[in-house]
């Protein structure tokens, strides 16, 4: 089971939809709820972008299993009981008594990191990012 964190944790790690710190692989959980069988009227929460990872693999969508790059980004999200595997719940990924019922896997190069902090600007600029996008770049 993975227990929550305390806030100091927390207020470092990368949220899924914003630019993360740090190139690499990335597990995003999107469209949560905090009860698996949740009315959902609209498309959830997001949660936590978990990464880097070194790999991250699937087997009959019964858990998730993760290795971090780094053991010290693995410590942002789980305590030191986590044997890098994340159930599943009714076809929900359950993270810390959250349930999303969408995850994904994407790479985050250099060059899509989150921007410097801006100190010159009024309005910062944009940091969003979705691993899901519409339509085919050529």
């Amino acid at each position: 089971m993975n227990t929550p964190h305390p806030m100091s944790a927390i207020a470092q790690r990368e949220a899924y939809g914003t630019r993360p710190q740090r190139p690499g692989l990335y597990l995003g959980l999107m469209h949560g709820r905090t009860q698996p069988r949740q009315r959902m009227d609209n498309w959830g929460f997001d949660g936590p972008a978990i990464g880097p990872l070194r790999w991250c693999h699937t087997t009959y969508a019964f858990d998730i299993k993760i290795e971090f790059v780094n053991t010290a980004d693995a410590a942002l999200y789980f305590d030191e009981n986590f044997d890098g595997s994340l159930p599943m719940q009714d076809d929900m990924v359950v993270y810390e008594s959250n349930y999303y019922g969408d995850w994904t896997v994407y790479y985050v190069g250099p060059d899509e990191c989150a921007n410097p902090q801006d100190t010159f600007r009024s309005t910062s600029r944009a940091s969003a990012l979705r691993a899901q996008r519409s339509g085919f770049v050529i």
